[in-house]
Order: structure tokens, then C-alpha cells, then sequence
């Protein structure tokens, strides 16, 4: 797929009798079954296939948007195409609040294209973060708290060992991972009412967004600016549970783990894992939640909580290992 040319960046295959190039669904490392299970498919009809391996409604749905001359608007699969509720050329933050009880079917369907957020130009901009921003801003605040942690620490107990800051940093960055969990699953997925609109708009600039618009980089990482709050309510509720000498270590350990989250949520999407990898493991994981089940693998650096709650997926043992 890499050495195709600029010109010829095609891969169409036939869907009752309409024509879809999949290019860049495949190019761009998202297909749950990889390149190389796809690649004998190519210019060949596929209807029957996808039927058998009976794709999601948002898989069938995201197909439509490469239809060759457009995205299409038919109803072949039983299924509205509901992206005439907003318009696409318009910023479309300022749209979502109006779809009401259609918002929650709409934003769990996913669509492939550019997009505007917002009107402002300026305000546009800002959602635009480089990923490594994360850690150039992060990591030195991580290493100022564990050695300002560290002062505290020796001051109120006389300790001068380098063992509980080590095992509290630890046990910060596990609490980060449960938190992760519950973050993810409970407030990103949380389904909101048609009734109020601002719990709409709330919920889409949250994590809506995202689901809505998988392909757009802006949504891979938590951008800095909307970050600080999350970090500044994490200190607030820790300073309540845990003792002054190690509340920093603690924190810092939480930090290092939504830096070493955000870093593989990027790769994810990114990126194309070795076969038998950690992070292959990982890919393989996230696409599910992605395009087969919205509601499970809630884990993005690890997928232990997801075992422990029962929001795993079993995934299928293959023949030949996914090249993404």
C-alpha cells in the first residue's frame, strides 16, 4: 500500500454494486482485520463477505463515505444516512447541540473528512496540539513535583530514603490506570439526554468528537490547555486523600501515566504495531471499541480493568497475524 503513488492511491472494491475506494481506511492502520486480510478483495465484489462476517453498524456505516463520486446516501443496509442533520461546512460544534434525541444514534457513527470546530480562526487553531508538546510540558511538571515531593517527604518524616518516593510514584501511575478506566467508560461514555442541550455539547467536545471523527488527528491526544483542569481536580482530590508526604509523589506517578496514556492512544491510531507486541495487542483492542463495540475495551494503555469489569472483548484467534 506504502508505494503506491500520490496518483494512484486507490483500493476499490464492489458493495452491492456501487464502487468504494478504501485507500485510506487502509493506509491509515484502522482496519480491525489489517491490510492483509483485505488486500485479496481488491476491485472484487464483497457484498457476501460482509455479510458473513457480519461487519458493525458503524463498519457499514463509515463505508459509505468512500463510495467513488460521493459519499453514499442510500439505505441498502437498513440504515439512515443521518450526516444531512448538520452541515459539514460549517463549523460544527455550533451544530450538535440541535440533534437532540438524534445525537446519540449520529455521534456513534463514524465519518472520515475534514472538519471545522470552530468559527474563530484563533479558537480553531488552538485545537490543533502537536503531540510532542505533551511531553515537553508535562514530564519537567512530573519532575518538579516528585522533587519538590521529595523535600516534603524528608521534612515531615525524616526519611531520607528513595524507596516510599519510588513505590508511591508506582502507585500513582496504577491509580492513573484504574482512573483511566473509569474516566473512559463512565464519564467519556456516559449517554446523554436529547433533552438538554448543553449536556450534548458537553459530551461531544469531551469525547463525542472522537468517535464522530476517529480519523482526525486533533482527537488522538487531550490537548494541554483542557488538561490542566483535569490535573488541578486530580491534586485537589488528592491533597483530601492521601498523607502531605507523599501527596506530590503520588500525583506525579498519575501524571507520568495520562503522559504514558496519551503517548499510546496516539500510536494507536497512528501507527502500524509488530505482530505479538504489547502495542499490537493494544491497536488491535482499541479498533474494536472503535468500529465493533463502543461500549467495551474501555482501556487504552492496558486492558486489565477491562477483564476485571467484564468490558472485554475475546478476540478471535487468527490464522495469520494482522499487518495494519
Amino acid at each position: 500500500m506504502e508505494s503506491q503513488t500520490e496518483e494512484s492511491k486507490c483500493f476499490s472494491v464492489n458493495y452491492h454494486d456501487d464502487i468504494y475506494n478504501i485507500y485510506d481506511f487502509l493506509n491509515n492502520h484502522h482496519h480491525p482485520g489489517g491490510i492483509n486480510y483485505v488486500k485479496s478483495y481488491e476491485d472484487k465484489d464483497i457484498t457476501k463477505r460482509m455479510q458473513k462476517v457480519q461487519h458493525s453498524k458503524a463498519a457499514l456505516y463509515l463505508l459509505r463515505q468512500y463510495k467513488k463520486g460521493g459519499r453514499d446516501t442510500s439505505t441498502k443496509d437498513n440504515q439512515d444516512d443521518l450526516e444531512s442533520l448538520v452541515d459539514w461546512e460549517q463549523p460544527i460544534l455550533g451544530q450538535v447541540m440541535a440533534l437532540g434525541s438524534k445525537y446519540k444514534e449520529w455521534v456513534n457513527l463514524p465519518i472520515d473528512r475534514k472538519v471545522r470546530f470552530f468559527g474563530n480562526p484563533v479558537v480553531e487553531k488552538l485545537t490543533m496540539t502537536p503531540w510532542y508538546l505533551i511531553p515537553i510540558i508535562w514530564i519537567p511538571i512530573a519532575v518538579i513535583f516528585i522533587m519538590y515531593g521529595r523535600q516534603t517527604y524528608v521534612e515531615i518524616t525524616g526519611d531520607t530514603s528513595y524507596v516510599p518516593i519510588a513505590l508511591s510514584v508506582l502507585f500513582g501511575i496504577l491509580l492513573w490506570s484504574f482512573s483511566e478506566y473509569c474516566l473512559h467508560r463512565w464519564l467519556f461514555h456516559f449517554e446523554p439526554s436529547g433533552k438538554y442541550k448543553f449536556v450534548i455539547y458537553f459530551h461531544f467536545v469531551l469525547h463525542g468528537l472522537h468517535h464522530k471523527l476517529p480519523f482526525d488527528k486533533r482527537t488522538w491526544i487531550f490537548p494541554p490547555q483542557f488538561a490542566v483542569f483535569f490535573v488541578y481536580g486530580k491534586f485537589s482530590i488528592f491533597r483530601i486523600i492521601f498523607p502531605e508526604s507523599i501527596v506530590f509523589q503520588v500525583l506525579a506517578g498519575a501524571l507520568l501515566g495520562y503522559i504514558l496514556y496519551d503517548m499510546i492512544h496516539l500510536y494507536v491510531h497512528k501507527c502500524a504495531p509488530k505482530e505479538g507486541s504489547y502495542l499490537y495487542y493494544l491497536k488491535r483492542r482499541h479498533n474494536q471499541h472503535h468500529f465493533a463495540n463502543s461500549q467495551a475495551e474501555f482501556g487504552v494503555s492496558s486492558g486489565f480493568w477491562d477483564i476485571i469489569f467484564c468490558s472485554n472483548i475475546k478476540l478471535r484467534k487468527l490464522a495469520i497475524p494482522i499487518k495494519f
